[in-house]
C-alpha cells in the first residue's frame, strides 16, 4: 500500500500601493516545525495597475525560494545520515 502525505502550504500576500510592491510570505508546517519563505514584486511607475500581477509575481518568489528551503533541509538530513546530497539548482 502506497503511504500518503498532504502538506498545506499558506501563503500570505499583502499590497502596499504607496510603495507600489506586493509582500509574500508562504509558510509550510510539517512535523512540529515551520519552514518559512518570502518573495516580494515591486512595480515600475509606468506599468498598469494590476494587483494581480505583482500578487502572482511575489507568491511565485516566495514558492520558489520555499522550494529551494525543502531541498536545503532534504540535504542535511541526508548529509547527517552519511548520503549524498540532491545537487542544488
Amino acid at each position: 500500500m502506497a503511504n500518503r502525505t498532504r502538506w498545506i502550504i499558506e501563503l500570505d500576500i499583502e499590497e502596499d500601493s504607496e510603495e507600489r510592491s506586493t509582500y509574500a510570505v508562504a509558510r509550510l508546517r510539517r512535523d512540529g516545525a515551520v519552514l518559512e519563505a518570502t518573495g516580494t514584486a515591486h512595480r515600475h511607475p509606468r506599468d498598469l495597475d494590476l494587483a494581480r500581477v505583482g500578487d502572482d509575481l511575489a507568491a511565485a518568489r516566495a514558492l520558489v525560494e520555499l522550494a529551494s528551503a525543502l531541498q536545503t533541509d532534504a540535504g542535511q538530513v541526508l548529509e547527517k545520515f552519511g548520503a549524498n546530497p540532491p545537487p542544488q539548482p
